[in-house]
């Protein structure tokens, strides 16, 4: 007789959601977790990022309101205590995964697991080594920093996300890559953090567009986002060191020498399995472990979920994945629907989008229709201090299928959400145009999108 019913390898979004799926089936869980609960996304990426944006967007609508004579602004952004407020936060929702976690009944494990068989792995904790054997089991070890190689510059140079914030006081100077496999999301909100923070920041594009998979009309907006914070913005660009604080960026209108403390390289994160011993239990895996639609692996009752598999690196992604996971350990016929994963840039004006934008939309066959809001316009983005913003509807001109929703402007991240929502609904043009929300809201930009999409 097994040990567990499932076993999950790995304790962030994705590994939390399957070992909770699975309890909730009535199943005996245990979860192993290396570090500490939460994984990447609590203590390394999205969350910790979006607790310190979060501070320097309330600092920066502070400094508009004093602008306007509201009050009397104080004291420059202190990035020191917006890392402070950030390591408080997420040791509360570190805590809150861990409680989450007990009272469902799941055990967790601090320790590594290695399989040693189809059906049992090798743990090492604090405690010594042990096997433990399950009727299924959870990959989902997400993912882990690599950073890229800069000729001329000395690797603890070039800092990831994490170790940025960590620090008590921001760099007198920095270069932000972007590109890499998690895309610029990342990149353009550090480049933006550190510039409110008051370093001299350049931003370094490989390719001629700042953010893949966002709508080109929002190219020029989201460039201002950051030349507006005194970003200088480097398109088609690579670098090389040139001396111990600078950097020489060679870009598509020649090349210029650039002040570097540090360079930061925020997106660049690739598939961790390596200490699994997968050969062991007969898992297929080339540079990411492959599963189907039902998160299954090349074995039936071994499932992956989350950065592992070489997905999309976003948390909603893990947590779907890990939800679909769980189910199907436990005799579920669940499947993922990654189709409507919401994005978001937490800079200020806020940026976001799901779904297709036009350009690929066209470039799949589609004949394309779609409809621009202005929210310069828009009463509540007026109330909320917003110097305008767009919300744009990209659907299918037969059919009226929503294809995609792309925005910048105040509550970027709630429109997404709706528009996601209406996007794994299958909604209907005439739906979305039909709607009606609360006046004022900035969510009635979507449907004026949506309306003038129909026109």
């Amino acid at each position: 007789m097994a040990d567990f019913d499932v076993i999950v390898i790995g304790g962030g979004p994705a590994g939390f959601a399957a070992a909770l799926r699975a309890a909730e089936g009535g199943a005996q869980v245990a979860l192993v977790e290396a570090e500490r609960p939460g994984g990447a996304c609590v203590h390394y990426a999205c969350i910790p990022t979006n607790i310190l944006l979060d501070s320097a967007v309330e600092y920066l609508k502070a400094r508009s309101l004093a602008v306007f004579g509201v009050f009397e602004m104080g004291e420059a952004f202190n990035f020191g205590r917006a890392v402070a407020r950030k390591d408080a936060l997420v040791r509360q929702l570190s805590e809150g995964v861990a409680i989450a976690l007990r009272t469902s009944g799941v055990r967790t494990i601090a320790g590594k697991a290695a399989f040693v068989s189809p059906a049992s792995v090798e743990l090492v904790s604090s405690e010594g080594r042990d096997q433990l054997s399950a009727e299924a089991f959870v990959i989902a070890t997400g993912s882990r920093w690599d950073p890229p190689e800069v000729p001329g510059l000395a690797a603890d140079r070039i800092l990831t996300a994490d170790a940025v914030q960590g620090m008590v006081v921001a760099p007198e100077s920095a270069v932000v890559l972007g590109g890499g496999p998690g895309g610029t999301a990342f990149a353009v909100e550090y480049a933006a953090l550190l510039a409110i923070a008051g370093s001299d920041v350049a931003f370094v594009a490989p390719g001629e567009r700042l953010v893949a998979g966002l709508d080109a009309d929002f190219d020029a907006a989201v460039e201002a986002v950051l030349t507006d914070l005194g970003v200088k913005v480097f398109y088609g660009a690579g670098c090389v060191g040139s001396g111990p604080t600078r950097l020489t960026v060679s870009h598509r209108s020649g090349s210029v020498e650039v002040p570097a403390e540090v360079v930061i390289a925020p997106d660049v994160r690739r598939p961790y399995f390596e200490a699994l011993n997968l050969a062991l239990a007969g898992v297929d895996a080339a540079g990411h472990i492959k599963v189907r639609r039902d998160c299954r692996t090349n074995l039936p009752h071994i499932f992956a979920a989350g950065d592992v598999t070489g997905g999309p690196m976003l948390a909603s992604a893990a947590a779907m994945m890990g939800e679909v996971a769980g189910a199907n350990a436990v005799g579920g016929e669940v499947v993922t629907r990654l189709g409507a994963l919401p994005h978001i840039l937490h800079t200020l004006p806020g940026v976001a989008w799901v779904g297709k934008n036009e350009g690929d939309a066209r470039a799949e066959g589609y004949d394309v229709v779609s409809g621009i809001s202005d929210l310069a316009f828009n009463p509540r983005a007026t109330a909320l201090g917003s110097g305008g913003g767009i919300v744009k509807v990209v659907a299918d001109r037969r059919l009226g299928e929503i294809l995609g929703v792309h925005v910048i402007g105040p509550e970027a991240s709630e429109i997404v959400g709706i528009a996601a929502a209406a996007i794994q609904a299958e909604l209907m043009l005439t739906d979305l145009s039909s709607m009606a929300f609360v006046h004022p809201s900035v969510a009635e930009g979507l449907v004026e999108a949506a309306r003038r999409a129909l026109r």
